[in-house]
């Protein structure tokens, strides 16, 4: 480029004339309801969580929605949820939703009514995480091993699943090593952590995986591993089905958040879809769960 254009390119920009916006923030929340739901295949307690809007720039947490009647049905039973904590609310214990079901969700708050309806498809089954010898030299001794899983990769999964994956320690854990084995200190500090809380879990990690490549996220997520496994300690994978109208939910919520401003190709900013009636914002959904357990052992 001509150094003289450059340099006049320049003193154009910094001369141009530039206007001073200033921020209106909202004075008036418009208050419509946002529901976060599910109900799915495994049998324990089910949520719903009511929250209104509120204006752009507040520094306050939102305000849940106490006291509205809320159940879920599929056709021949309806499940009666109880506000456990404010604005959250939950079926039974015993609940445990059904294959080929379409279950409706209703909400009857301050004389206005929504609903929902989920179908619940079947979660295919996949093969299991692939877990190895933790390949890092620590010199405990001879015949001392210890693990590690890939923590799977976001992209190219062969259909959509919201995913959790689950590491526990076994607390019979010395059982498996010999009698003078040194315990390591994060070994030790899991086994009073299961003394003290009755909690065997050492790591958790919920995401979802994608069919497709989204090139704005690319870089968003990196290549991760769980390490310092013992023989004896349980990986737990839960698989959670999505029907179409769920994952392009999610594809859009993502691409205003998480993945919003990622890469050159970026995303055009839309209104991400609901299948909540009466205007209400969020999602209730409905998923069937393939869980594959696998446990370290000689």
């Amino acid at each position: 480029m001509n150094k003289r254009f450059f340099l006049a390119f320049i003193t154009i920009v910094n001369y141009s004339c530039i206007e001073k916006l200033e921020w209106e923030e909202a004075e008036n929340t418009s208050g419509r309801l946002v529901v976060e739901g599910s109900i799915t295949s495994e049998q324990k307690a089910h949520q719903v969580k009511l929250i209104r809007t509120q204006p752009v720039i507040v520094s306050e947490k939102p305000v849940p929605v106490t006291g509205a009647l809320v159940s879920i049905s599929d056709g021949a039973q309806l499940f009666i949820l109880t506000e456990r904590e404010s604005g959250i609310y939950s079926t039974k214990e015993d609940v445990q939703g059904q294959v080929g079901k379409t279950y409706q969700l209703i909400i009857d708050i301050e004389g206005e009514h929504y609903e929902a309806f989920a179908p619940m498809i079947k979660a295919e089954p996949t093969t299991p995480v692939s877990i190895s010898k933790w390949d890092i030299p620590l010199n405990f001794g001879d015949g001392v091993d210890y693990f590690q899983f890939l923590y799977r990769d976001n992209f190219g999964s062969a259909v959509p699943y919201k995913y959790t994956v689950t590491s526990e320690i076994n607390p019979n854990v010395k059982d498996y090593y010999p009698e003078n084995w040194v315990v390591p200190q994060w070994i030790q500090t899991q086994l009073d952590k299961v003394a003290s809380e009755n909690d065997p879990v050492t790591s958790d990690s919920s995401y979802y995986l994608h069919p497709g490549l989204e090139p704005p996220a690319i870089f968003a997520y990196g290549e991760s591993n769980e390490p310092r496994l013992a023989y004896g300690s349980k990986v737990i994978e839960k698989f959670y089905s999505m029907t179409d109208e769920h994952y392009n939910f999610v594809r859009a919520m993502l691409s205003e958040t998480e993945w919003k401003g990622l890469g050159p190709f970026g995303y055009v900013a839309a209104n991400v879809p609901s299948n909540i009636s009466n205007n209400a914002l969020g999602f209730f959904y409905a998923s069937d769960v393939y869980i594959i357990e696998q446990v370290i052992t000689k």
